[in-house]
């Protein structure tokens, strides 16, 4: 039951994720780099550091090593390659696999234990929560037709 939950989450996350890169592909550099009120300072910053965080998440679970934050020179399209890795890595699971205990270091160092389902369960909803962030900077950016991040909009599509 579990790894259904997270097929349909890690789903979820590539449809939004998706949805917000191509909305910010269609803006100019000036208004991706604008301030803008949120955890980070622009739409682009905001969006790179879903990209890093989706990437440090997949690499914990896979026992590789990671770079924080990425190269901003990958672009936000990146962004799409790592919830693939993501999408993929649940898509592949077992529910055994979900449940495996991985041991890693925070960006502080410190060491953590944790499920693979529970770290995916992070990902996903923190993924989530800047990308709330992400509608609020464009509304103070005055940017419209700014597309919905609602699990529940994911699923009607679904039928």
């Amino acid at each position: 039951m579990m790894r259904e939950i997270l097929l349909q989450l890690a789903q979820y996350d590539q449809w939004a994720n998706r949805r917000y890169v191509e909305r910010l592909e269609g803006l100019d550099e000036d208004v991706l780099d604008a301030p803008a009120s949120g955890s980070f300072p622009s739409l682009r910053a905001t969006l790179l550091h879903i990209r890093d965080a989706e990437n440090v998440w997949w690499c914990r679970i896979n026992g590789l090593p990671y770079r924080w934050p990425a190269s901003p020179e990958q672009g936000i399209r990146s962004l799409l390659v790592c919830s693939e890795r993501l999408g993929e890595l649940v898509e592949n699971a077992t529910e055994r696999d979900l449940g495996r205990v991985v041991e890693y270091h925070d960006l502080k160092g410190n060491i953590h234990r944790r499920t693979v389902w529970s770290m995916l369960l992070h990902c996903f909803n923190h993924s989530t929560q800047h990308r709330g962030q992400l509608i609020t900077q464009l509304r103070i950016l005055g940017v419209d037709d700014i597309p919905s991040n609602d699990l529940v909009a994911y699923q009607h599509t679904l039928v």
